[in-house]
């Protein structure tokens, strides 16, 4: 099967522009709106800039059924509302919004790539993503050097530089939540590493990822890292891969480096030491003590009020647990909506990947499309993760990038099934 090396035709070039500017838009470019008013707009914008894509470039629409996967949060809020019928507010109607653009943000990534490329496309959407991996790179280099200026400030409303030392956000603002998107190139350049043409490349690329990912001070975003590392063990098997024992001893190599690395440029990690001197001495740092609370709140409220969620939503409690968080919002109802979304989304994008080595052994696909749907399962795999501290899967911005990475599994499911039905066929 050869693989298509023109260059990205007119639609082809639209479609992949939505990803820079899911990644890019300049969110805060009013830096005297609130960022909450800001990052609603980004939400319009998106809808707005994939319609217009959608028409420019001809592309029918069509639904895949992984999309209707974001109709379980809709329906534990319908269900829910009523028994609050009293207090039925904005609120309400607000939160109903987000599932149905979500909805909506599946369909239109998921018709695009149907509509404008097939499986010799695949190497063009692999360099669109680098392309875009590479600048999230030097945003974050750019953050750490030149700190809180006003061009920086338009991609990200988090300061850099407070308290006593530095968190580079990225474009996600949350430093969490940029670990998490940088899980999927991380996954992808390991798989390029140990089976790929461009072992150097991708042994850069892991070591600026892993980098960045350090630097960003991020406690869930190490513990998260360290168990996807270890998940990869676990994918190796599954998918006889081979390379469980080269995934635990490069483990280890990257950590030495990454210590030595601290330890001669006296990089300071204040965040993270301060954590262990606060545990060692039997106390909890402000972050992690506000999220105890929080889960404390959430379990109490949450089974008090299981069957409408708890009255304290309406009043602006957050809860950064997004399994905790559908308890609190929504009852029991919005706990098991939420896990069964996100156990959905990994089982399927599992499916996918195994479906994809077995095709890509028989040299029925290309390297890339592999590559590229196992970058998506550890996205899943790492949404599952990071949702316990956070909101990877319906927050701002990493919403919009959930969206697209299901859209994608949908599309390679999709190339899948027709190199199978083409198979059989020929054989017929």
């Amino acid at each position: 099967m050869q693989k298509n090396n023109t260059p990205l035709n007119t639609a082809q070039w639209l479609v992949l522009s939505t990803l820079f500017i899911l990644c890019y838009w300049p969110t805060y470019f009013i830096l005297s709106v609130e960022p909450t008013v800001m990052q609603k707009s980004y939400f319009l914008v998106m809808l707005g800039y994939l319609s217009i894509i959608v028409l420019a470039s001809k592309t029918t629409l069509s639904i895949p059924n992984s999309a209707y996967v974001y109709c379980l949060p809709l329906l534990a809020m319908l269900v829910s509302f009523p028994f609050s019928i009293g207090e039925l507010s904005g609120f309400h109607f607000s939160v109903l919004v987000k599932p149905i653009l979500l909805f909506l943000y599946v369909i239109f990534f998921y018709s695009l790539l149907v509509e404008n490329f097939n499986v010799t496309d695949i190497l063009k959407i692999k360099k669109v993503l680098t392309s875009i991996f590479v600048i999230q790179l030097v945003v974050i280099v750019l953050q750490i050097v030149l700190g809180d200026i006003a061009p920086l400030k338009i991609l990200s409303f988090k300061d850099v530089y407070s308290g006593f030392s530095f968190r580079a956000p990225g474009t996600f603002d949350w430093v969490y939540i940029t670990c998490y998107f940088l899980s999927f190139f991380l996954a992808i350049h390991i798989i390029e590493f140990f089976f790929g043409k461009k072992r150097k490349t991708a042994a850069l690329f892991v070591t600026f990822s892993l980098l960045a990912i350090f630097l960003s001070q991020s406690k869930t975003g190490y513990l998260a890292t360290v168990i996807i590392a270890l998940y990869f063990v676990f994918l190796s098997i599954v998918l006889r891969l081979g390379i469980a024992k080269k995934i635990i001893f490069s483990m280890l190599l990257l950590l030495a480096l990454l210590i030595l690395f601290i330890i001669y440029f006296e990089i300071n990690l204040d965040y993270i030491t301060r954590f262990i001197d606060l545990l060692q001495k039997g106390h909890l740092d402000g972050s992690t003590s506000t999220r105890k609370g929080q889960t404390i709140l959430a379990l109490e409220e949450g089974f008090k009020y299981w069957y409408k969620g708890s009255p304290l939503a309406l009043q602006g409690v957050i809860i950064e647990n997004s399994y905790l968080d559908y308890l609190f919002r929504y009852g029991l109802l919005g706990l098991l909506a939420f896990t069964s979304m996100i156990f959905i989304f990994y089982f399927y994008s599992l499916m996918v990947c195994i479906k994809c080595k077995k095709l890509f052994d028989k040299q029925l696909i290309h390297f890339e499309l592999f590559q590229l749907s196992v970058g998506c399962h550890i996205s899943f795999f790492a949404a599952s993760l990071y949702s316990f501290t956070g909101t990877p899967v319906d927050a701002y911005r990493s919403a919009l990038w959930s969206s697209f990475v299901i859209a994608l599994v949908a599309f390679i499911n999709r190339l899948n099934k027709k190199i199978s039905n083409d198979l059989v066929e020929q054989k017929s």
